[in-house]
């Protein structure tokens, strides 16, 4: 064999051996478990907004909390610009991002209202006396300015035996973060709905309050000289 050939021949088998080297070394090499995140519950509450006591038992039919379609995702979100989205990497939502954002607020909604019922369901057979829904068309994480900005439609409907009536309001919400860390963009998430759950409460005790009770059955007719 000449030098010339031994010497390619060396040079390629040097070259394999240190592929190899790194194929094995890049499999060897853990893998970075992702980071499943959850929203912080509500803070529970010592007292509901004061407001005119329900009637006894009265239910609220509450829809489903809605938000922005592209927030629904398992990745979490956020805003780098006014038309840009990125993800944090390597995290994900535990369980779906509107799951869990719509039973946080109902359960800071019941905290808010003691003595009445929440219906999130087939409420016909409760009778509701007042219906809610809350949208959230506006939802944006900005991670270099660690701010929250929301925006919510609310909106609460009678829906006792007197005349219907509805009242529909805007809501515009700030709210800073203490970190960059998807975990305290999900504590601004939580913030959020702390707060949508006071103004709620206190949207719809407003309106039971205008809601005329029902009105008392006929008293019977007296015979004559009775």
């Amino acid at each position: 064999m000449s030098t010339p050939s031994f010497l390619r021949r060396a040079a390629a088998l040097a070259l394999a051996a240190a592929a190899a080297a790194v194929l094995t070394g890049c499999a060897s090499a853990p893998e970075r478990a992702p980071t499943l995140l959850t929203l912080p519950g509500t803070p529970a509450i010592a007292t509901a907004p004061s407001a005119a006591p329900p009637v006894e038992n009265a239910t609220l039919a509450v829809a489903r909390l809605e938000i922005p379609e592209y927030l629904v995702s398992r990745r979490v979100r956020y805003r780098t610009d006014g038309a840009t989205l990125a993800e944090w990497p390597d995290t994900f939502w535990a369980e779906r991002i509107e799951v869990g954002l719509a039973r946080e607020f109902t359960s800071g909604l019941r905290e808010r209202l003691p003595g009445w019922r929440i219906c999130e369901a087939q409420c016909s057979e409760w009778s509701p006396v007042a219906g809610l829904r809350v949208v959230i068309d506006r939802m944006d994480y900005s991670r270099a300015q660690r701010q929250l900005k929301a925006s919510a439609r609310l909106m609460v409907a009678s829906m006792g035996a007197g005349p219907r009536t509805a009242n529909s309001q805007r809501l515009d919400y700030e709210l800073a973060a203490g970190a960059d860390t998807p975990q305290a963009q999900a504590q601004a998430y939580a913030a959020l709905l702390d707060r949508l759950a006071t103004d709620a409460a206190a949207a719809v005790a407003r309106a039971a309050a205008l809601t005329p009770p029902p009105a008392a059955p006929p008293s019977p007719a007296r015979a004559p000289g009775g």
